[in-house]
């Protein structure tokens, strides 16, 4: 069951694909070995719909699309699978399951450069928050590794620049030095 985002940016789809240790991977565009498959389904779509009279509502449209697929997957035999329907084919094959390691939490890494004045900012809870680095850090290239409210700023090489546990009240986390007192 899915529930709205959770504090901290990542959305529930993803937090739940980590639960169960699902990867997410892509293919490449224009890639016909990972594409092909796509690709022709969409051509024989197609030539489907040309064949249909013209729908003259979004919802006609919708009724001749889901008559193609339940058409596709139910009725047609299909030759590379015994002649058999795609929905019965697929009901016989033994399903997978995930087997990644199940990560627990939320969690997410982003990429930043500090800015002039020596600090990054962060979405948390839809807030933006600016979080002090440093000015001598101004211009560098940072990872920010974020579990919840702890969140580590590291250099692209490994540094530990900062490590703080956010005050989501705060919109400026501050270096925690007193007024007044110099910033580096």
């Amino acid at each position: 069951m899915f529930t709205a985002a959770p504090r901290g940016g990542r959305c529930a789809l993803e937090l739940e694909c980590d639960r169960l240790g699902i990867k997410d991977i892509n293919s490449r565009p224009y890639h016909p070995q990972t594409c092909g498959k796509v690709e022709r389904f969409h051509q024989t779509q197609k030539k489907w719909l040309a064949k249909q009279e013209p729908a003259a509502t979004v919802e006609e449209l919708q009724a001749q699309l889901d008559r193609f697929r339940s058409y596709y997957n139910e009725v047609r035999p299909h030759r590379a699978i015994g002649r058999r329907p795609p929905a019965e084919a697929y009901a016989a094959r033994p399903k997978d399951r995930p087997r990644g390691p199940v990560i627990e939490g939320t969690y997410r890494v982003r990429r930043d450069r500090i800015d002039r004045g020596g600090a990054v900012t962060l979405r948390y809870d839809s807030k933006l928050l600016h979080i002090k680095v440093g000015r001598r850090y101004a211009g560098v290239r940072v990872l920010l590794l974020v579990a919840g409210l702890d969140v580590r700023i590291v250099t692209e090489d490994g540094e530990l620049i900062r490590e703080l546990t956010i005050d989501p009240t705060r919109s400026y986390q501050g270096l925690g030095t007193a007024k007044g007192a110099r910033m580096s």
